[in-house]
């Protein structure tokens, strides 16, 4: 099993779940930081700092929509698109061995202290991280970025102090107040080294490193898959295909293993893009193409720097490049795709022609091969792995079959 730190994946990758219409927000990295002050002042242990910090960090994570990450925004939040992305997010982590616990507190992050909630808690029975994060969570959307922090403090706590006893846990209302009095924390929210100062805050003595590659990337792949009702199976789709490919070509099983993440994660940058433009009912603008351009840059450089010992950075985001150069957006030659970019490149397409489109229904073998043989003679996809696809598509039928029943 490849095992990658966690620490520094989580903080990298979950800037994807940050982008909205109005750019990049630092939102989970804000709230884990302060989930962490909050969590220290009440004297939780290493272990529960540690569980604290892998909840707080993808707690939104059912926010797949720009949409919806917008509504959630405002300090007073709708029920339905309150509970909506926590049931989500619960969905998305639940069954993933190193976060279930954080799927449990997902689900109640943003239950109210007087009760009322889908999960039937009130009061203490709330589990206490998803009270912290609640509390946190709020006092990040009230910070406006246009008005100099310090400036803030006094109207964002009087806004929380508000809410005391009926949205939020009053004791930790009091704490939260209390350690906020130093202006330090507050210039740590909105300052560049916010992410060297949640490492620093973070519990050191926990052997916190290892966790599985593939069990972090396929929450990642499920959040990116949920954007658009067209590509709900996508990326399971191409990280099925994908170690197919690898085993038929003779890929170790660790190998198959990283080609498996980097399949799930291959459209990670997707997150950049508009709902309107992944779901648009015909062809796309040049304007809109280009923002389809971009997705492959953001998957390379969320990955590249957590995992420079490994290429999954190259096999996620070089799936569009071609051999000829003229691909996008790196505009790499033949020379500079490796086995297992080509791999992913041509289990994406595979993946993309087989599943529904807003413009079409799913193609079936006689229009893939044609495809594929056209993509070759353009020096689009490599020789080899097609002729691998394409004699694989028993194995890759039997796939496609158990896939659509999930």
């Amino acid at each position: 099993m490849i095992k990658i730190d966690s620490v520094r994946f989580l903080l990298s990758v979950s800037r994807s779940l940050d982008f909205t219409y109005t750019g990049l927000l630092d939102h989970h990295k804000r709230v884990a930081y302060l989930s962490q002050a909050l969590g220290r002042a009440l004297g939780l242990s290493e272990p529960e700092l540690w569980q604290l910090f892998k909840t707080a960090i993808i707690h939104d994570a059912g926010a797949t929509t720009w949409k919806e990450k917008n509504m959630l925004l405002e300090f007073e939040v709708n029920d339905g698109p309150r509970w909506a992305h926590c049931r989500k997010g619960y969905e998305f982590a639940h069954n993933i061995p190193t976060l279930d616990m954080s799927a449990d507190e997902i689900l109640v992050h943003h239950d109210r202290w007087m009760g009322g909630n889908p999960s039937g808690f009130v009061k203490d029975r709330i589990p206490l991280a998803g009270r912290i994060i609640h509390l946190v969570d709020r006092i990040d959307v009230l910070i406006q970025n246009n008005v100099p922090i310090l400036q803030q403090r006094d109207r964002i706590m009087h806004e929380v102090k508000t809410k005391a006893g009926t949205e939020f846990d009053p004791n930790l209302v009091e704490l939260v107040h209390n350690i906020m009095q130093r202006d330090s924390l507050w210039l740590d929210l909105v300052s560049p080294w916010l992410g060297e100062r949640l490492m620093d805050a973070l519990p050191a003595n926990i052997g916190l490193g290892e966790v599985s590659l593939v069990d972090l990337a396929r929450l990642f792949a499920r959040v990116v898959d949920a954007k658009s009702p067209f590509t709900y199976r996508h990326s399971k789709g191409v990280a099925s295909s994908a170690v197919i490919l690898g085993q038929e070509l003779g890929f170790n099983n660790e190998q198959c293993e990283l080609l498996e993440a980097a399949a799930l994660l291959h459209d990670l940058g997707k997150v950049t893009i508009p709902e309107a433009i992944l779901d648009k009912n015909g062809p796309l603008t040049a304007n809109e193409f280009n923002f389809i351009k971009q997705h492959t840059y953001y998957t390379y450089w969320l990955l590249k720097p957590v995992t420079k010992d490994l290429p999954l950075a190259q096999w996620a985001a070089f799936h569009h490049e071609r051999l000829d150069g003229n691909g996008y957006p790196f505009q790499k030659v033949e020379a500079e795709l490796s086995l297992g970019a080509r791999i992913v490149a041509a289990a994406d397409v595979f993946t993309a022609l087989r599943e529904d489109r807003p413009y079409r229904l799913g193609m079936q073998w006689p229009a893939i091969e044609k495809i594929f043989q056209e993509k070759v003679a353009d020096r689009a996809l490599d020789k080899e792995v097609v002729e691998t696809l394409l004699a694989s598509r028993e194995k890759l039928d039997i796939m496609w079959e158990q896939l659509s029943k999930n």
